[in-house]
């Protein structure tokens, strides 16, 4: 079955939401990142907390516009059969995580909420070790939140319990 409208594949919708997304988040940065924390009215880093989401976003807008080209110039020799339910049900699924995972992020922190989206990630995509789920679930997260918040000096959303223990552990 062909589609009647090649330029509608949800490769192509996806990849133009994604596309559309970044150069919006790019445009209102301020709007998005929180000021850095500040020790006597002094920031913590010389580096702006804007400057690695900006590099990500525009490389993905970067990514997203060289996909959209070779995706069009390869759309009429494709047959596309579209999504079959399942997976239209992993699409949605991961949808869903995702949105538990946003929705989380204040209130259970970037260490919480990311180890659960990880781990539902991790049983989505079909993985049935325990050992290997915890270990994604929780050295990943403290790994990268150690590294935006230490070396990027970004303000990640997090528990003042766990803020205060880290803090404690890196002042040693």
């Amino acid at each position: 079955m062909t589609r009647k409208h090649p330029l509608l594949t949800p490769e192509i919708l996806t990849l133009n939401a994604l596309m559309i997304a970044s150069v919006l988040s790019l445009i209102f940065m301020n709007s998005l990142v929180a000021a850095p924390k500040a020790l006597f009215g002094r920031s913590l880093s010389a580096i702006p907390p804007s400057l690695f989401p900006s590099i990500v976003l525009a490389a993905m807008a970067v990514m997203c516009a060289c996909a959209l080209v070779l995706v069009r110039t390869r759309i009429s020799s494709r047959v596309d059969k579209g999504l079959n339910r399942a997976e239209w049900l992993r699409a949605v699924t991961l949808f869903g995580i995702m949105t538990l995972y946003a929705l989380t992020m204040v209130p259970f922190g970037f260490l919480i909420s990311t180890a659960i989206a990880m781990t539902l990630i991790s049983l989505q995509m079909g993985a049935r070790s325990v050992i290997q789920i915890t270990l994604v679930a929780l050295l990943g997260p403290i790994l990268l939140y150690l590294s935006a918040t230490q070396l990027l000096a970004v303000s990640l959303p997090e528990l003042n319990a766990i803020e205060m223990a880290y803090a404690r552990i890196l002042s040693l």
